[in-house]
This record gives C-alpha cells, sequence and structure tokens, in this order.
C-alpha cells in the first residue's frame, strides 16, 4: 500500500511540465517568505510597533482592492505562460527598487506595494495551472506537492532572512530574490503554451473585464461546491495573516528569542508540521474526504493555538511552542490543499482563474478590519492572548461546518 502510493507522487513529479510549474512556485514563494520576514522585523525595529506592521500587511491588501478583479479575468483571456514569465521578471524589477530606497519605512512600503500588485495577477494563473498539467486523480497530490515545498520556503525563507541580514547586510535579502525570481521566470518560459480554451475579443476592454469578473462571482455564488473551499480559504488566509501580524512580537515578548538570528527556531516547528501534514494528506484522502480533512483542520489548528496561549505558564517555553508549533503547521496543511483541490476540480476550467482572482479579493476585503484589529489589540494586551482569541475564531468555523452542511 505504501509502496502504491509513493509510486502516485513519483508520477506527478515525473511529469515534466507540472515539475517546471513547481520550479517556479518554490523560487518565487522563498523569494516571498524571505522578503516579507526581512520587510516585516525591519519595520517592527525601525518603529518598535504591531500596528506599522499591520500597515505593511495592508499593503499588501490594498494591491489586491486595486487590482485583483482585474487579475483574475486576465488570467482566463491570455496565455499564463507569459503571464507567470512577464509577472516573475516584473517582480524581480520591483524588489530591485530597494537599492534606490533603502530602509525608509515608507520606500519599504512601496516595493511592497508594488511586489504584490503583480502577485495578485501571479496567483490566478499559478493555480489554475495545476489542471492543465496533471490528470485529475493527480489535482490533490500536486496540491500536495505545493503545500510541501510552500512549508520548505517558509522554514528557509523566514530562518535565513534574519542571519542573512546580520551576516550580509539588510540587501542581501533582496539580492537573493531577485536571482530567485530571474530563476522563476526562466522556468516558466519553458512551459507549454497555457492559453485560455475560450478565446475573447477585444481583451483590453474595461467593461468586458468588469463583465467577465461578476461573472466569476455569479459562478461561485451559483455553484454551491465551490462555497466551502473558497470561504474556508479566506478564512484560514484571514487567521494565517493576523498570525504573522503578530509574529515579531511574540517572538521577542512571549519566547523571548532575538528577532534577526532566532528566526529558524520559530519557524521550523511550523514548518515542519506542514511538511508532514502535506506529505500525509494523499494517505489520509484514502479513509477521509476532502471536506472532513479540512474540518479537522479547523479544529485542530484552533485547539493547538488555544494551548499556546498558555505559554506564559510554563518555564520551558521554546519546548512548548515547538510542540504545539508542530502540530499547529501539521493541521493548517489540512485546510490549504484539500481546499484548493476542491477549488480545482469544481469551478469551470475558463473561469478559473477569475475564481481565484475573486477569492483574493473577498478575502482581503474581509481580512482588512481583522488585521488592524489585531495590530491595534497585540500593542494594549498580552500578546500571548492573541492566540487564544485565534485559536476561538477557528474551532468556531470548525464547529459550525455540520451546521452549515445541513442546511
Amino acid at each position: 500500500m505504501i509502496d502504491s502510493q509513493i509510486s502516485h507522487y513519483l508520477d506527478v513529479l515525473k511529469n515534466r511540465n507540472f515539475a517546471k510549474l513547481w520550479v517556479s512556485q518554490i523560487t518565487s514563494q522563498l523569494t516571498n517568505y524571505i522578503l516579507s520576514f526581512a520587510i516585516l522585523i525591519k519595520v517592527f525595529e525601525l518603529t518598535n510597533s504591531t500596528i506599522s506592521v499591520s500597515l505593511i500587511i495592508m499593503a499588501f491588501g490594498v494591491a489586491t482592492l486595486f487590482f485583483g478583479s482585474l487579475a483574475g479575468v486576465y488570467a482566463d483571456r491570455f496565455d499564463r505562460r507569459w503571464l507567470l514569465t512577464i509577472i516573475n521578471f516584473g517582480q524581480a524589477l520591483s524588489i530591485a527598487l530597494y537599492f534606490l530606497v533603502g530602509d525608509d519605512f515608507w520606500g519599504l512600503v512601496l516595493i511592497t506595494f508594488l511586489y504584490s500588485s503583480l502577485n495578485q495577477f501571479y496567483i490566478p494563473a499559478e493555480a489554475p495551472s495545476i489542471p492543465r498539467l496533471v490528470k485529475e486523480n493527480q489535482i490533490l497530490i500536486a496540491n500536495s506537492f505545493f503545500a510541501f515545498t510552500n512549508s520548505a520556503a517558509l522554514i528557509i525563507g523566514f530562518a535565513a532572512a534574519g542571519p542573512m541580514s546580520s551576516a550580509f547586510g539588510h540587501a542581501a535579502p533582496y539580492t537573493v530574490g531577485v536571482g530567485l525570481l530571474v530563476v522563476a521566470g526562466l522556468a516558466t518560459m519553458s512551459l507549454p503554451s497555457l492559453k485560455p480554451p475560450v478565446v475573447h475579443e477585444n481583451p483590453y476592454s474595461f467593461s468586458k473585464i468588469w463583465h467577465e469578473f461578476k461573472e466569476g462571482i455569479a459562478h461561485f455564488w451559483e455553484n454551491s461546491r465551490l462555497h466551502y473551499p473558497l470561504v474556508s480559504l479566506i478564512a484560514i488566509q484571514i487567521i494565517n495573516g493576523m498570525m504573522i501580524t503578530i509574529a515579531p512580537a511574540f517572538m521577542k515578548e512571549a519566547i523571548g528569542i532575538n528577532l534577526d538570528t532566532g528566526s529558524i527556531f520559530i519557524v521550523a516547528p511550523l514548518g515542519i508540521g506542514i511538511l508532514i501534514g502535506a506529505a500525509l494528506l494523499g494517505f489520509e484522502e484514502r479513509f477521509l474526504s476532502k471536506r472532513q480533512l479540512v474540518r479537522m483542520g479547523f479544529l485542530g489548528m484552533g485547539t493547538m493555538l488555544v494551548g499556546l496561549s498558555l505559554i506564559g505558564l510554563v518555564d520551558f517555553k521554546y519546548v512548548y511552542y515547538s510542540f504545539f508549533g508542530l502540530l499547529i503547521g501539521y493541521f493548517n496543511a489540512h485546510i490549504f490543499a484539500p481546499s484548493h483541490s476542491m477549488l480545482q476540480t469544481h469551478a469551470h476550467e475558463h473561469l478559473r482563474g477569475r475564481i481565484y482572482g475573486a477569492l483574493y479579493v473577498m478575502l482581503q476585503v474581509a481580512a482588512t478590519l481583522p488585521t488592524i484589529i489585531i495590530g491595534v489589540l497585540a500593542d494594549v494586551l498580552p500578546i500571548a492572548s492573541m492566540a487564544a482569541i485565534l485559536g476561538g475564531l477557528l474551532l468556531l468555523y470548525g464547529l459550525l461546518d455540520p451546521v452549515y452542511q445541513r442546511r
């Protein structure tokens, strides 16, 4: 049984075109995490305020609101191979702006906004390309690979950002990021054509773009099988965004770890947990439905966050954090890959880009106020109590799922 399951994973990896997309995902995500952590830590050091960290995260959000509705439509209009390639090289140029603005706070906000603006076009072009490159029965495994390497990039990126800056200067993460994105661009450039199945006339007409964006929203609204994965992805992204907002303060105040050199000790348990969870998904799918896997993720992650909030009661804080962090990561993996797999399976092929574009617009609309609130609360309340609040929200979502399912 185990040998058979391993062969299924290897079959996906033998697909050279999927491997190229995977290389782009690895390098672009590694860049994302290296830069995100470097910028967040630098902003926290400059201002010593979680609210300022919230502003950086909001810069990502503003880009989503400006371009999210357009991005999904364009992902369904143009060859996704060239969209991914142009975006990878464009993001490399946006990161290179650091060498002009330096460590200026508003300069970092500008880089974040430009990088995120381009990322809005990358996301709805990348994820919907997976079903074009693998067989339908391989979609969950393919998404598991993406979740797996996303976690590896999380570990390496967050762990390397602080020491890299300390050893080679604050410009080092940006130099590495430019190089990685060039590799990503070269990988996607060699993909086969990923043209949409429906050819559109006058692709630059704003009225047509807006009409097609609304068409994607209507498809989501009318297709009940898309509701649960979309809402689940929005919910977990909001919680993850709030966790990132409080992460620097939690490291410093709750665990007592140096922000520059200790990042690996924070990220490693979370990332290893996600790696384990993603690796086991293909096996667990034999016994549980995708929806059950997602619900298991919400309930398990919520319980672990509530447990983590009690860290102030123990002396061996890092050991305590490592245990709960590992399980938080494990359950987190059970939300993303199954939700994306359901979304890609049930959405119409010619609407997938719009569905993903709409997903991230709805995500940002929903996440804006909570991100601000958590930043304000983290500056006035004990930081560990924030984990209890986030855990309670996840538990509530998981417990309400059976009620919604019976409707």
